[in-house]
């Protein structure tokens, strides 16, 4: 029931009560001065503005009055105007003091450095201060065998800048001073990066280093350079020795065009360099 029909039924309903009420009182004489000063609608009026308020406690107590929340607007005054031109000209002045925003990086250029330009390049190579990228991420780059890396990076850009040979007595350094190979790059001209080996050629993946101001894109640079391996998987015969830490035993490795392979050796003479391809002559006439 709608609150118009309870006050047309209150109205209904109290004539009788009423009419009653004023007749004792005139019986009794004791309110007749009451009687005289209220009449039937006042007293009809007070007992219609009670019940409004007791049914609009209960429709608000309810929840039925809740209003909907609608964000603050501001008054458009001369000093709300002026304080927004003030924070307009306060932003375009930080934006003006901003640098302009620098080009997006990207690989232009992947140079070598060979092992007999690499004197030359000794210094930057040697004194720079590294950021690496190891072979965390399930990428087929990280997931390849490193000796089946080896072979490509021989076939895409040559042999290595720096292998076991050029290292002397490898015996005597630490395990993770003794590598495999390197590969020694110019990116874009003047960005020195190096590509090593993890743990030799029985192990996954390959370590990328830049140098340090280039952190931020070790990631980009290793995309992009061993993206080339692994759109073109094509791979070139090598042969390497390898030193094995925890065996003390060494090892001459490579690729016969075929297979990969590994033969325990004794002590190589590191004087005479790298292996002689014979080892890949060898195989290739017995297989």
């Amino acid at each position: 029931m709608c609150v118009s029909q309870e006050f047309t039924s209150l109205r209904v309903g109290l004539l009788p009560s009423l009419f009653g009420f004023l007749l004792m009182c005139g019986l009794f004489g004791t309110a007749t001065s009451f009687a005289q000063s209220q009449s039937t609608s006042d007293l009809l009026t007070y007992y219609t503005h009670a019940r409004t308020r007791q049914i609009a406690t209960e429709f608000a107590q309810e929840g039925k009055l809740k209003l909907e929340f609608k964000p603050l607007e501001f008054l458009d005054t001369r000093s709300f105007q002026i304080h927004s031109r003030l924070e307009e000209m306060n932003w375009n002045a930080l934006l003006a003091s901003l640098p302009e925003p620098l080009e997006t990086f990207g690989v232009r250029s992947v140079r070598l450095i060979s092992n007999l330009e690499s004197v030359a390049y000794d210094q930057l190579f040697v004194e720079v201060d590294w950021s690496f990228v190891g072979s965390s991420s399930r990428s087929p780059a990280d997931t390849l065998k490193t000796a089946d890396i080896r072979g490509r990076l021989e076939y895409h850009f040559g042999p290595p800048t720096r292998t076991l040979a050029e290292m002397k007595d490898p015996e005597d350094k630490r395990r993770e001073d003794i590598i495999l190979f390197e590969y020694w790059f110019l990116v874009n001209g003047d960005i020195p990066v190096i590509i090593l080996d993890v743990n030799g050629p029985w192990d996954r993946g390959i370590v990328l280093a830049a140098e340090m101001k280039y952190r931020l894109r070790l990631d980009h640079i290793k995309k992009e350079i061993m993206g080339q391996l692994i759109a073109r998987p094509d791979r070139k015969p090598f042969v390497d020795y390898f030193f094995n830490f925890d065996q003390r035993q060494w090892y001459v490795t490579g690729f016969d065009g075929a297979t990969f392979f590994d033969k325990r050796i004794e002590r190589p003479n590191l004087n005479m360099g790298r292996p002689s391809t014979s080892y890949l002559t060898e195989r290739i006439t017995d297989n």
